[in-house]
């Protein structure tokens, strides 16, 4: 049987519904955000920087030598409400998505991956797929869906739960329905996540109650799209997720992309690919356009990667998932 690891990027979450933003809409839907919260304007707001949502963030994560120390305090606060804002868009927009019925391609997709024992990476914060898992997949909780200790905000105490589910859940950048000290505490801190419902068009994302409470002295476990994230890799639960991740890479006859275009800014998911992915396995991107080849032929040799499913727009992901579940039959 083949070992497949998917890995999955923004483009996923757009497929599954279009509430959910491109990069470009999301740098603009933070801004927003910000002047309706009041917030005072970012550092390099009125500069080309604010035109590269990810260039920008990694100015104001980073010490750049040529600012005064009180300039980099005022970076980082807001690098810290550009955090809370992300936060509260992706949660916005996730809510609005549920609105929809999930696609049928989807609870396809996460039955298969049920079925066959699929390791899955992704980089998207949202609950979209848990969702369509807890909603299709009888008998698993939230906390099966991950892969490493994650105590149920609702305990505050030091016993956690891991994953028992059949589908390996590394969410490398965090989550939305998890929370933490924030990036300057210390390694061992315990991440915690909030009970997440099945899908069912209309009701909210998240069960909330008491999360306001729960989560005073916490900060959203989610990892900005900077350049730099070095600080966010400290926590010993996210090290693990990574390091489970690269095994899962070693282990994988295939590599299924799916709305990642793995961009050359993104140094530290190449240099994993490059460095753990099995030397056999097969590439199989999927996405909307074809500009994803051209960055795995940076990284690998061609006749690796298979580009069947790659330029096909809106019907990218529907198609691999038939003909996969189809060759599962």
């Amino acid at each position: 049987m083949t070992s497949s690891v998917y890995l999955l990027g923004s483009g996923f979450s757009r497929a599954i519904s279009k509430h959910m933003p491109t990069m470009a809409g999301l740098s603009v839907a933070i801004q927003s955000d910000l002047r309706a919260r009041k917030v005072p304007l970012l550092p390099g707001h009125d500069s080309p920087l604010a035109d590269n949502f990810e260039q920008w963030l990694s100015y104001l994560l980073e010490d750049p030598p040529w600012l005064s120390e009180g300039d980099k305090y005022r970076n980082r606060a807001a690098f810290n409400d550009v955090a809370n804002g992300l936060h509260s868009v992706l949660s916005a927009l996730q809510t609005r998505a549920a609105t929809d019925s999930p696609p049928d391609w989807l609870l396809q997709l996460v039955r298969y991956w049920q079925v066959m024992g699929t390791t899955v990476i992704t980089f998207n914060y949202d609950l979209l797929v848990e969702r369509a898992l807890l909603a299709e997949v009888q008998g698993i909780s939230w906390v099966d869906i991950y892969t490493v200790p994650i105590a149920p905000l609702g305990t505050r105490i030091a016993g956690v739960l891991g994953g028992s589910g059949n589908v390996g859940g590394l969410k490398l950048h965090g989550s939305l329905n998890w929370w933490y000290s924030g990036p300057s505490s210390p390694p061992g801190d315990q991440l915690y996540g909030a009970r997440i419902d099945a899908w069912r068009p209309a009701d909210s994302l998240v069960s909330h109650m008491g999360v306001d409470e729960l989560t005073v002295d916490k900060v959203p476990m989610i990892v900005p799209p900077a350049a730099v994230k070095s600080p966010y890799y400290v926590n010993n639960t996210i090290r693990a997720l990574w390091r489970q991740a690269a095994e899962a890479l070693q282990q994988a006859d295939e590599l299924v992309i799916i709305g990642f275009s793995l961009p050359p800014s993104d140094q530290i998911v190449s240099s994993m690919l490059a460095t753990e992915l099995n030397r056999e396995a097969t590439i199989i991107p999927v996405d909307y356009g074809s500009a994803v080849v051209d960055n795995l032929e940076r990284i690998f040799d061609e006749e690796r990667i298979v580009k069947d499913f790659v330029g096909l727009g809106d019907t990218a992901v529907p198609t691999w998932v038939q003909t996969r579940a189809n060759q599962a039959d």
